[in-house]
């Protein structure tokens, strides 16, 4: 899929992330340090959406159980083992982000993980 324009700078509230629906997937988007990062929106172990939790840096802690998760990565900074929440391409033009959900950046069958 090409990328798709679904929001803009400044709809992603300072601290949190903004929850966007493309394609039937929820994605939190955040933006972190100048960069905006797209994460699926799913806490693995509720399923709560991770974009009403608090941003910490680049770390967005779940609001319902307290789980880290990096939105550059999608790893879980405390534990680097098991495999990480899908995060996607993101090119912003102008104050315009746009989203490739077709291209996942940290596939584990396609790239290894690097710190």
């Amino acid at each position: 899929m090409p990328f798709v324009p679904v929001a803009d700078l400044a709809d992603i509230p300072e601290g949190r992330g903004l929850r966007i629906c493309v394609e039937e997937v929820y994605i939190g988007l955040y933006h972190v340090n100048g960069q905006v990062f797209a994460m699926e929106d799913t806490c693995p172990h509720a399923g709560f959406p991770l974009s009403k939790g608090q941003l910490d840096g680049c770390v967005i802690i779940c609001e319902a159980h307290g789980w880290p998760f990096d939105v550059r990565t999608g790893f879980d900074p405390e534990n680097a083992d098991g495999f990480p929440i899908p995060c996607f391409a993101v090119d912003v033009r102008g104050n315009t982000i746009h989203i490739d959900t077709g291209s996942r950046t940290n596939d584990p069958r396609h790239h290894s993980r690097k710190d």
